[in-house]
């Protein structure tokens, strides 16, 4: 059985986060993708728009010094959402280091993302991590 094209998209999309392509992220975002961070963090919240979004990306590469790595176990999806579970980790100077799993459940549109959730298993501990 083929993989659902919006399966696709999604796997794409962290195929190029973890390549940090930039134009190919930038290319699956749709124009006004709404990306939502949980928690209460620095990085928490809701980015609107390519632009936004690239720069949370940016942001989190930085205070990271690069050592965010994003690991994807499975893609799922139909025609209105898709669900993708990852294991994510990465270190801060002064912080614990963050090592937990997490989802991210899109919506696609047309070949593109529109919106995106952005979940962690323990949502404490990334919360201070990111403080």
């Amino acid at each position: 059985m083929a993989e659902h094209p919006n399966v696709s998209v999604v796997r794409r999309f962290y195929q190029a986060f973890i390549a940090r392509d930039t134009a190919r992220l930038y290319q699956l975002a749709g124009e006004k993708m709404g990306f939502h961070i949980a928690g209460r963090s620095q990085f928490s919240g809701l980015f609107t728009g390519r632009d936004q979004i690239l720069k949370v990306f940016h942001d989190t590469g930085v205070a990271t010094d690069r050592s965010l790595h994003i690991e994807p176990h499975a893609v799922a999806g139909d025609d209105q959402h898709v669900v993708g579970l990852h294991h994510i980790s990465a270190s801060r100077a002064g912080k614990a280091p963050l090592d937990q799993n997490g989802c991210l459940v899109c919506h696609v549109d047309g070949a593109v993302i529109t919106d995106a959730w952005l979940l962690w298993e323990d949502l404490r501990a990334a919360d201070a991590f990111w403080g």
